[in-house]
């Protein structure tokens, strides 16, 4: 049951949710989330056309795997997160900060391909390896970023506190920089 919840937290449900109360609010994330509510053009500077299909296809996702859940049509079979030994867990104590680098040792080192994050967290792979790779110029806003680095985080078993603190820094001094007037506008008259 613990591999639903997230479907549940998606479709802004408690567990307890009936199958009525599944589709009603499939119902009404859909249109407001469609292309045409005004919520979505308000957020259009911030909330790419990738990001809108990406949280749709989820949508969609939570909302079938729910209903088939609840139908007991059949079950689904999620991927479990991916299993650290002790030795592991021992190197992954001593990581002094985790960087994209750092992050994408760990998951190499545990077998993981970021399909089977991808297969499980529904992130785009591409995400992941921007995650990485640091290219912090992929996430328009940091709440993206941070909902990503938590599932990645989760599914790698490690402490998500830990990465978020040493991580996310990183993030706002690139932003930072990213909008500092360069030294050649300055003397430009």
């Amino acid at each position: 049951m613990e591999a639903y919840l997230k479907y549940y937290d998606l479709l802004e449900l408690p567990p307890e949710a009936t199958i009525e109360e599944i589709h009603r609010n499939y119902a009404g994330l859909k249109a407001l989330y469609s292309v045409n509510s005004m919520e979505i053009r308000a957020l259009n500077m911030d909330y790419s056309e990738e990001l809108h299909q990406d949280y749709l296809f989820r949508l969609d996702d939570a909302y079938e795997q729910l209903k088939l859940l609840l139908e007991n049509k059949r079950p689904i079979v999620a991927t479990k997160a991916a299993a650290v030994d002790d030795g592991l867990k021992e190197w992954i104590n001593g990581i002094n900060c985790f960087t994209g680098g750092a992050l994408r040792n760990i998951r190499e080192r545990m077998g993981v391909d970021l399909k089977d994050i991808f297969a499980v967290s529904r992130i785009q792979p591409q995400y992941l390896e921007d995650i990485e790779n640091e290219h912090f110029s992929s996430f328009r806003a940091e709440v993206y970023l941070r909902s990503y680095l938590v599932e990645y985080t989760r599914f790698l078993s490690l402490d998500t506190q830990r990465v978020l603190s040493d991580y996310l820094p990183r993030y706002r001094i690139a932003k930072e920089c990213q909008f500092l007037p360069s030294r050649q506008s300055r003397f430009l008259v």
